[in-house]
């Protein structure tokens, strides 16, 4: 099949890695896969399909296929209305819950394309917003990338917390970081520990417990800061599935986590994470608490989590793509 992603850009951010692993996993499946974005979009994820760049995506511009996807809402009327291939809606997220125009996010569902989601509570989202049913596809994780390494806490005898820190600024308070703040100064005056954040967006960020700034531009890079920390905190309100959890868990990195929908696909509480409720900071501090210093529970919920992560491969969710496109023929 020739499949044709029309994406704005593939920078940093999970829906991004979706789709580029997504894409990847489908041309080793045989399929005749391209991606087309605009010309000055950033790319920082590999890609194994066709690249195509374009001055900007409009209906002109989007290649021919058998289907094209479009997943964030401003994609899916150039898609729409090029009549290049069957359009199917992919929903990484459902869009009117955190962007400005929520009535042109709500329309790109209603155009009468196929829906794909990514957890059965994304699913219900979807219908019980808009009346229609979604077939659900599932995230992944890539094991051969990420997977343990050594713990920095064997050397420096302090362990580490690790947080990806979204920029409120660029539209993401709903990712929790104020609350992660909040809760690990609660932390840190009960115990030591070492901090290490992320900001995928390079925002400026002052923290207020002493903390290490890392930056990953790749893949390996990444999974290296997951697997070398001991706790791994995620703390979003809502998520269509939410990838870094069960990064961190392939990383065999015992994870503290909001339960914030979709990640109910696979977070198992007390079994392979720690499940607290969003915005609760005092149950949040607590758990923290709790993993850094219960030993035994720390490293059952790690090994735990890196056994469960085995199965959820992109290979897997390429398979029920294609199953579904090919339903739809």
């Amino acid at each position: 099949m020739k499949i044709v992603f029309p994406v704005l850009s593939l920078e940093m951010g999970g829906g991004a890695r979706f789709i580029y692993q997504l894409a990847n996993a489908l041309v080793d499946r045989g399929h005749d896969i391209e991606v087309v974005m605009p010309e000055n979009a950033a790319q920082v994820w590999p890609l194994r399909a066709k690249l195509t760049r374009v001055k900007e995506l409009t209906s002109s511009s989007i290649p021919s296929g058998d289907f094209i996807l479009p997943n964030f809402y401003p994609t899916v009327k150039p898609a729409w209305e090029s009549k290049k291939g069957q359009v199917v809606r992919l929903s990484l997220g459902y869009e009117p819950l955190w962007v400005p125009d929520a009535v042109t996010a709500k329309q790109s569902y209603l155009i009468g394309a196929p829906i794909m989601s990514i957890s059965q509570w994304h699913r219900r989202l979807i219908l019980q917003e808009t009346g229609l049913e979604s077939t659900v596809i599932s995230g992944g994780v890539d094991t051969s990338t990420f997977h343990p390494y050594p713990k920095l806490s064997q050397q420096t005898g302090r362990k580490t917390i690790f947080y990806i820190m979204r920029d409120p600024n660029s539209g993401y308070t709903w990712k929790g970081g104020e609350d992660f703040l909040k809760a690990v100064t609660r932390l840190n005056d009960q115990m030591d520990f070492n901090l290490t954040v992320s900001i995928p967006e390079g925002a400026s960020f002052t923290s207020p417990v002493p903390c290490q700034i890392k930056t990953s531009t790749t893949d390996q890079e990444l999974a290296q800061i997951y697997a070398e920390a001991d706790l791994y905190v995620f703390t979003s309100y809502f998520e269509a599935f939410g990838l870094p959890p069960l990064e961190a868990m392939a990383c065999g990195t015992a994870v503290v986590t909001t339960d914030c929908g979709g990640n109910r696909e696979y977070t198992r509480g007390g079994e392979n994470c720690l499940l607290v409720a969003p915005s609760d900071i005092e149950q949040l501090t607590a758990a923290m608490y709790r993993v850094l210093t219960h030993d035994d529970e720390r490293h059952h919920l790690a090994s735990s989590g890196h056994k469960f992560a085995q199965a959820w491969t992109w290979q897997r969710t390429a398979e029920q793509v294609e199953a579904f496109l090919m339903s739809l023929k």
